[in-house]
């Protein structure tokens, strides 16, 4: 096994351990040892979460062969985790008397596999269960998680948090704490071999739009606007290329990126493009990382405008536009305004279908956006008008 990663090494350091490199996932076992806690006499029972897609990948069945030691139990999170689907896996992880949880797959399976690891070890877990810790938070420690991240962009593996969705209430819901922050990160390039170039597109807009709103953050410190720009910096070159597929230096810097930004928001959190994402995904269907992107231009010209009277950052104005500008610096932009043009170019040429109008639901959509507390974090106040005219701009 490699060596944690020393690149940009300061900005990585603290949990969760992470290494990079092409074929770490077929060294996996010994950071499942290495993440066990008990009587290691014995091989740790490792419980294994995947996507639907999971058999499909060229890169499942070497994982299974070094998985094959601990005789894992394999289990399926398909689309979007919600409460009944959490805690399924819970029970499942539960029945398999699970030590270990590795999460191989995408945002979706890293944060069911996160969210059920940490609930598993408390009380039944029931869906109503899930939605009370949501509210409330876990309770005691989870079981630790082993990530391999087969999507770049979401930097879940990197998160003490996990997304979970309430369809039935038209509602996002976040399970938080210091249980959902997985163990070990482990990059590997080559999960990404074979991703479709919408589903890539999508995700490096999901990077972008966590790089620039944890910067911007009105919880940011100097730590978290380094790492937002260091994850612009790593797709500087990928912002103006069309979609293809990616070489194995893309796909290097397209995993990394979306771990520092997922860092960045683990200090900072999110602010008006997540919280404008939420109610377009749940309302119009818009993929993740496309609900994110398509407000980014607008809100990085928006939050360049700041001024003392609507400033919500005690810091004052100058302090945003400071952040906005080491941005712009490292994706290689003049300033705000040439950092949004690069984004609106991006999406031009992205091959990502078309937004649907968005004029007639855009109060709804805002005054949904307003109801999640990562509208709370941006730096300059947001109301209804404001988020209607970032729609539909």
């Amino acid at each position: 096994m490699s060596a944690p990663l020393a690149a940009t090494e300061t900005l990585l350091t603290g949990a969760p351990r992470t290494l990079i490199g092409a074929g770490l996932s077929r060294a996996v076992a010994e950071e499942i040892e290495g993440a066990a806690a008990g009587d290691r006499r014995r091989a740790p029972r490792v419980f294994l979460v995947t996507g639907a897609g999971f058999s499909g990948r060229p890169w499942s069945g070497p994982l299974l062969e070094a998985l094959r030691p601990f005789r894992p139990r394999v289990g399926v999170q398909a689309g979007m985790p919600t409460p009944a689907s959490v805690a399924e896996l819970a029970r499942a992880l539960r029945e398999h008397r699970a030590e270990v949880v590795v999460a191989a797959g995408g945002g979706s399976v890293m944060d069911a596999a996160k969210a059920a690891a940490a609930l598993a070890p408390g009380p039944e877990v029931t869906p109503a269960l899930v939605t009370q810790a949501c509210e409330s938070g876990p309770r005691g420690t989870g079981l630790p998680v082993v990530a391999l991240p087969s999507t770049p962009g979401t930097g879940a593996e990197s998160t003490p948090f996990a997304t979970v969705w309430d369809v039935d209430r038209g509602r996002k819901l976040s399970l938080r704490g210091e249980s959902l922050l997985p163990a070990v990160a482990i990059l590997d390039p080559d999960l990404l071999l074979g991703l479709p170039s919408r589903q890539l597109t999508s995700n490096m807009l999901d990077t972008l739009a966590q790089g620039v709103e944890a910067a911007w953050s009105t919880r940011s410190d100097a730590r978290a606007e380094r790492l937002g720009a260091a994850a612009w910096g790593r797709l500087a070159d990928l912002l103006d290329q069309p979609p293809h597929p990616p070489s194995a230096a893309e796909r290097h810097a397209l995993l990394l990126a979306g771990h520092l930004s997922g860092r960045a928001i683990a200090i900072a959190g999110t602010t008006v493009c997540h919280a404008l994402s939420y109610p377009l995904t749940l309302r119009h269907g818009l993929s993740h990382g496309h609900a994110c992107g398509v407000t980014l231009a607008g809100a990085v010209r928006f939050n360049a405008a700041v001024q003392a009277h609507d400033c919500a950052d005690s810091r004052g104005p100058g302090r945003v536009r400071e952040a906005i500008a080491a941005v712009a610096a490292a994706a290689g932009a003049g300033d705000a305004e040439a950092l949004a043009g690069r984004v609106e170019a991006f999406l031009a040429r992205s091959g990502l279908p078309g937004v649907p109008d968005l004029g007639p639901d855009a109060p709804r959509i805002a005054r949904q956006a307003l109801g999640y507390d990562r509208a709370g974090n941006n730096p300059r106040h947001l109301d209804v008008p404001a988020l209607a005219r970032l729609l539909t701009s």
